[in-house]
């Protein structure tokens, strides 16, 4: 029989006392069957209880060492937005971490296991990393590095944190860029280990590695910030792969709001008992050559659904093969270019109280599968209907830019139906609950013409469109350049008494696309305006007609608009497409630029700041920080 491994969990700790005992008790709550652990917490706290918590720990469970830190003036803030690191802060954070790393050589033991005090693991976490086999493994984690953007893993695969494949000379558009960002963001919600170029917070780290000279301390010509991307590119030079272990996602704190999570995190590692249920669920798709997106979707909704339905229209790949390992209850469907008539046929096979529907290409992050193994718990099987968010597109840093709410679980008795053959809805009413569960949309296929062509058949046979298929056909024509006849649609549908608000709305945004594409600006300009008929103003529409007058360097009016777009508070529970960037960062960025223009310094870089409070990383946001720079103003 081997010889235990001897593992040093090491961490720099300075943490508030409400998120630094659910870390510790994580660390007590590891499984050791063949390890030997222990701890070196090097303590940096400011608070007299975390600085207590860390002395109990020791006293608690031994073969602990506690290194008190001394005390240095800068330090890194935090609030529910996210954190602030100064420069000096990240390189004090790494010479703790060098030191851990010297201490571990030192005591001769086989691993060093640096893990941030913000995370909570699974109990399998460690004995998994060290069964990897690996020189230096990370176990991965999901975080929202800001409020409303996706969930992010904290591993990448090259540079600061590019998280796609991209050779030196290849050159990739935004959507190719996008797409292998999701790939990549798919493969890590599937359990296994992969090689990665980047990683950090919780890292499992052989003797080997540490022999050979790995230390996260400062490569002066480098400009990387942070001294996880120092400590990776020094691993990398030295020969040493960096990898990521999917299998035991741990639980970011990033936020003190995200504490109500934990309980969630700990039952969700499980699922959900069937004595804890207060509702059941079927799970309901129509697929068709679906086999890569499927296992990665279904995988991500694991413990939710007490059974899975899935309808097949006609597939020519695995699909109904990946299906199998998922359930038995597997159905064919004749395709016949009615996406309600699918679905509803799918909802036909559901026997349990609540129905679920997705698409194949949708996903839940793991934040929000725990929020949902939550509402199964604590739903009253009264409720008729429970709406999520949709986010449907992503920026090249991957915070959303467009959403929307769907009614995506629905109580079975009340026989919802699917109405329309393309871009369908579910007619559904009654008692109701607005979740914050998200539900992620990535298509990784190309778009393709299909429901310009399923409308174009109906016409084509003399079908009468409806109101609201008016409204679909106008968007597919814009949507692929024919705007003269997008036009004709949009001002017939506008002028209908009758449609949902919110498509009017929307109605009057696609129709000043259009315009602005044909080169009609008066048109385009009363078509924003128009939407003002349907709905108080909104930031999206004040954008764009504040858009209009920066492009003329009109830069008052564009103030104007802008101005107003930044005291409206986003809506929470609206229906309608929501454009998160006009209720943002957008109108400050442009707003930063029109008051530079005519001389207002100060009001520009008022407004710089707050757009670089919600996205730091976006490239107008890091021209403007540089250029206040240059002209010396912080």
């Amino acid at each position: 029989m081997s010889p235990k491994k001897r593992v040093l969990i090491g961490s720099p700790i300075r943490q508030t006392p409400e998120i630094l005992t659910p870390f510790l008790t994580s660390l007590a709550e590891l499984e050791r069957n063949n390890l030997i652990v222990n701890y070196l917490f090097v303590d940096d706290n400011e608070a007299k209880a975390s600085q207590q918590l860390l002395l109990d720990f020791q006293a608690n469970y031994g073969r602990t060492v506690i290194h008190n830190e001394e005390k240095h003036a800068a330090a890194y803030e935090k609030d529910e937005f996210t954190h602030y690191w100064p420069e000096d802060t990240i390189w004090k954070v790494a010479k703790m971490k060098d030191a851990i790393l010297s201490y571990a050589l030192e005591k001769k033991f086989d691993y060093v296991f640096l893990i941030d005090s913000d995370l909570i693991l699974h109990p399998h976490t460690l004995e998994q990393l060290v069964s990897a086999n690996k020189a230096i493994v990370a176990n991965i984690f999901w975080t929202k590095w800001q409020p409303d953007t996706m969930e992010m893993p904290q591993v990448w695969l090259s540079d600061q944190y590019t998280l796609y494949h991209k050779s030196r000379q290849e050159s990739l558009s935004d959507e190719e860029s996008a797409r292998r960002t999701w790939q990549f963001f798919a493969q890590l919600r599937i359990p296994g280990i992969y090689e990665v170029g980047g990683l950090g917070a919780c890292t499992l780290i052989s003797r080997k590695a540490i022999q050979a000279g790995v230390r996260f301390a400062e490569i002066p010509n480098l400009s990387f910030w942070g001294e996880d991307r120092h400590f990776c590119i020094r691993a990398r030079a030295m020969g040493f792969s960096l990898y990521v272990d999917t299998h035991y996602p741990a639980y970011h704190i990033y936020r003190k709001s995200e504490l109500a999570g934990v309980d969630a995190y700990k039952q969700g590692s499980n699922g959900v008992n069937a004595d804890e249920r207060k509702i059941t669920i079927s799970l309901c798709l129509i697929v068709k050559n679906e086999e890569n997106a499927l296992p990665i979707c279904l995988h991500s909704v694991r413990g939710i659904a007490n059974e899975i339905i899935i309808v097949d229209t006609g597939s020519t790949d695995r699909t109904k093969e990946v299906a199998a390992r998922y359930t038995d209850r597997i159905y064919d469907f004749e395709w016949v270019d009615d996406f309600a008539a699918a679905r509803n046929f799918a909802f036909s096979q559901a026997t349990q109280q609540y129905i679920l529907w997705l698409d194949a290409d949708d996903t839940l992050t793991e934040k929000d599968r725990l929020l949902f193994l939550e509402l199964i718990r604590t739903l009253e099987p009264v409720v008729d209907r429970v709406t999520m968010n949709y986010n449907l597109s992503f920026d090249e840093n991957q915070n959303v830019t467009y959403s929307l709410r769907r009614n995506r679980l629905v109580r079975r008795d009340c026989q919802f139906q699917w109405i329309g053959a393309v871009h369908e809805y579910l007619a559904a009413s009654g008692s109701v609950i607005h979740s914050e569960i998200a539900v992620t949309h990535r298509k990784d296929k190309l778009h393709t013409d299909r429901n310009l062509q399923i409308y174009r058949k109906k016409l084509a046979g003399g079908e009468t469109l409806s109101l609201r298929d008016q409204f679909y056909y106008a968007n597919e024509c814009r949507e692929h350049g024919y705007y003269e006849e997008a036009v004709n649609y949009y001002e017939d549908f506008l002028q209908s008494p009758d449609g949902w608000l919110e498509d009017k709305i929307a109605a009057s945004l696609h129709l000043a696309t259009c315009y602005s594409h044909l080169g009609k600006r008066d048109e385009q300009l009363m078509a924003l305006f128009r939407a003002f008929e349907f709905d108080t103003p909104r930031a999206d529409c004040c954008c764009r007609i504040g858009s209009i007058f920066l492009g003329e360097q009109d830069y008052l009016q564009a103030i104007y608009w802008y101005e107003i777009a930044t005291q409206f508070t986003k809506p929470k529970e609206s229906m309608g497409f929501m454009d998160h960037s006009s209720w943002t960062w957008l109108p400050h960025v442009q707003l930063c630029l029109c008051y530079d223009r005519i001389g207002k310094v100060d009001k520009a870089k008022f407004h710089h700041d707050i757009s670089y409070s919600y996205n730091p990383t976006h490239p107008s946001v890091i021209h403007n920080q540089k250029y206040f720079e240059q002209i010396g103003i912080n």
